[in-house]
């Protein structure tokens, strides 16, 4: 919900109102309260500007591009580097930190409404443990037609995306059951796991899905089982295979040669579903690979060791944010920097690897952390497989 307070004449109102929202949103949430109807959590903006035209909260990676690109440009925009390097700071902020520079932005003769609301948006989408461990496990669609028609409505086979956009389905956070050897419902990485571009900001836009090295002719196989929605040639994926899977998932497997399946297949997990290429936009022979849910990317990173090709996990935890999803491993836990702490250190504390704390985080092992910024942490008895391959 967003409540549009407008500019007020009164700055202590101001004031107060907004340390009541920082301190609301910034606390850890607490479910039974909510179910309970004690609260409503709710985002306050002050207006519709804010300091980029985007629907999601700025990434660390993707703040420092937007700053190093600012920079250079002639005359640079002074405002607005000034306002994103503020956010910056804010970013590496504990909670009374953040509290009490949001309070003097208010103090200001113009107040940076952009810069409050952006902050907002940001702590609005900080994970928190209550939810995750919470979350409401989705019941598996097992229908060999069209899966999963209760969670995205008509069966489209002529758009692989026609999803983006759905509507929150009411719970904050949901579970994926991923496996289910009962059912033999299995799972298999796609191609070997070479990784050549991750998930996230890339080339000024979003890179929804992660690149996989192959050679062309080589086997593209389906991550789970499931039924092929789409099978045909599109835009920039060029030949692309689209499977929906039992529990809402859908695989995306782009830039292939050859087809090997049809719209309406049934796939088991480890099928070859096409055949590698480099068709549509691409400078080479790779898999362009995606996972979506409701039309909404997800970062395979955060559910396959692209280090092995191993699941991460049985089932995933994913978050409904302002228009996409965060996915975690279930069990993950959430560890806060605190001053002086390093990454070592932190990954002896929950008795984990280092090199699981480093790949669930993009992080390298001698990265300076901030204070304040949010850690995941895998479950022990999934990092040790780090441990392993490390070794």
């Amino acid at each position: 919900m967003q409540v549009h307070t407008g500019c007020f004449s009164d700055s202590r109102f101001c004031v107060g109102l907004v340390l009541f929202f920082a301190l609301f949103l910034i606390s850890p949430y607490n479910a039974a309260k909510a179910q309970s109807g004690e609260f409503v959590e709710a985002l306050v903006t002050y207006g519709d500007s804010k300091l980029i035209e985007a629907e999601e909260a700025i990434t660390d990676e993707r703040l420092a591009l937007m700053l190093d690109s600012l920079c250079t440009l002639d005359p640079a925009p002074g405002d607005l580097i000034r306002d994103l390097r503020l956010f910056q700071r804010i970013r590496s902020m504990d909670e009374h930190g953040m509290v009490v520079l949001i309070d003097s932005l208010f103090e200001l003769e113009t107040v940076p409404y952009a810069l409050i609301n952006e902050i907002n948006l940001y702590v609005d989408q900080l994970p928190s443990q209550a939810e995750v461990d919470g979350s409401r496990l989705l019941a598996w669609d097992l229908s060999p037609f069209e899966p999963g028609v209760e969670l995205y409505g008509a069966w489209n086979t002529t758009n692989p995306n026609a999803y983006t956009g759905l509507p929150t389905m009411g719970d904050s956070t949901i579970q994926l059951r991923l496996i289910e050897g009962e059912l033999n419902c299995d799972y298999s990485i796609p191609v070997p796991p070479i990784l050549t571009s991750r998930f996230g900001w890339r080339d000024g836009r979003n890179h929804n899905g992660v690149d996989l090295d192959l050679e062309v002719w080589d086997p593209v196989r389906s991550t789970f089982p499931g039924v092929v929605r789409f099978a045909g040639t599109y835009g920039g994926f060029g030949r692309l295979v689209v499977v929906r899977h039992y529990n809402g998932l859908e695989t995306f497997y782009a830039h292939l040669h050859r087809f090997k399946v049809a719209v309406g297949d049934e796939v088991e997990a480890g099928q070859v579903v096409g055949l590698g290429g480099s068709s549509g936009h691409s400078t080479g022979s790779h898999l362009h690979f995606e996972m979506r849910f409701r039309g909404v990317p997800l970062d395979p990173a955060h559910i396959i060791d692209l280090t092995t090709g191993n699941l991460l996990c049985e089932s995933i935890v994913l978050r409904a944010k302002r228009n996409s999803y965060a996915a975690y491993p279930k069990g993950t836990r959430f560890h806060t920097v605190a001053k002086g702490e390093y990454l070592s250190a932190i990954a002896a504390e929950y008795e984990v690897p280092l090199p699981a704390v480093c790949y669930l985080n993009g992080l390298p092992e001698r990265a300076r952390l901030r204070v304040g910024q949010r850690l995941m942490i895998l479950p022990r008895q999934v990092a040790e497989q780090f441990a392993e391959v490390s070794e």
